[in-house]
């Protein structure tokens, strides 16, 4: 019996070593920062966030932060961190000038309004952060 499982061990050990963590691509490292930024929506800085799809940058996070409006009662507060090779000093997601989708012009990488990788090479959505709505208030934090 114990011959048996020794041998059972021996032939499956390989394939669970082949199946760990180390051959699947590790998440990016994007410099946590503390956020907490409260922005009052009747303000003219903010004036973009009173359409669906504006958007507006902050300089807050690691490297700036993307808010964009999804609909009146839903914002969206992205890092502005690449997810692909995030170290790299260039590694900056903006919006593309069409306003349809958000770039790294450094590596090419797309990502939509919610974050997901529309293009890569990225393989990982953008960082977000926590978003709230307080009357005129949003408030983002981590």
């Amino acid at each position: 019996m114990i011959t048996r499982l020794r041998l059972f061990l021996l032939l499956t050990l390989p394939f669970l070593a082949s199946c760990s963590d180390d051959d699947k691509e590790q998440r990016p490292y994007i410099r946590d920062v503390h956020v907490s930024q409260q922005l009052n929506l009747t303000n003219i800085q903010y004036a973009a966030l009173r359409q669906d799809r504006g958007f507006v940058y902050l300089n807050a996070g690691a490297r700036g932060i993307i808010v964009v409006r999804q609909n009146a009662n839903r914002y969206l507060a992205f890092e502005q961190t690449c997810t692909y090779q995030s170290t790299d000093t260039c590694a900056v997601v903006k919006v593309d000038d069409s306003k349809l989708f958000m770039k790294d012009k450094c590596c090419g990488s797309q990502f939509d309004f919610e974050g997901a990788v529309i293009s890569g090479p990225a393989r990982f959505p953008l960082k977000q952060y926590q978003t709230a709505l307080s009357g005129n208030t949003l408030i983002i934090s981590n």
